[in-house]
C-alpha cells in the first residue's frame, strides 16, 4: 500500500494504513513494556516462593522440637524483648506448639504454658501428653 497506493482500492478490501517507522517504533516500545513488566511479575513470584519455601522449612524446623527445646525458644524470645525492642526475626516468631505454625496475626488457643493453632492442634498435643493410666 505503500508503494502502489491507487493500484487498487484498499478500503474495499479493508487492508490497513501502510506500516510507518513510528508506529513500527510504538509496536517496538510496547513489546519492551510488556517484556519487563512480565520480567518483574516473575521475580516477584520468585521471591514469594522462596519466602514461602523459608517458612515450610522453618515451620518444618520448628515442629521437630521437643517440648524443652520449644520452651527455651520461647524464653530466649522473651529475653530478646526485653533486651531491645527491635525488629523481631523469623526465629523469634511465636508458633504453635505442635505444628510449627506461625501464630503472628492469629489469635492462638492457649491451655496451660503452650499456645496453639487450631483446637485440633490442643486436642492431639493433650491426647499425646496424657497419663497412661488417666483416661
Amino acid at each position: 500500500m505503500g508503494e502502489n497506493p491507487d493500484k487498487y482500492d484498499y478500503s474495499k478490501a479493508q487492508v490497513p494504513g501502510p506500516l510507518t517507522a513510528e508506529i513500527e517504533s510504538k509496536k517496538t516500545e510496547k513489546k519492551k513494556a510488556q517484556k519487563a513488566l512480565r520480567k518483574q511479575r516473575e521475580k516477584e513470584q520468585k521471591e514469594e516462593k522462596r519466602k514461602q519455601e523459608l517458612e515450610a522449612e522453618e515451620k518444618k524446623r520448628f515442629a521437630s522440637l521437643t517440648d524443652r527445646e520449644k520452651r527455651a525458644l520461647a524464653a530466649e524470645k522473651r529475653l530478646a524483648e526485653q533486651v531491645a525492642a527491635t525488629g523481631v526475626s523469623l526465629s523469634n516468631v511465636k508458633r504453635c506448639w505442635l505444628c510449627g505454625e506461625s501464630l503472628l496475626g492469629k489469635i492462638p488457643f492457649q491451655y496451660l504454658d503452650y499456645s496453639f493453632c487450631t483446637p485440633r492442634c490442643v486436642q492431639a498435643h493433650r491426647k499425646a501428653n496424657t497419663l497412661p493410666g488417666k483416661t
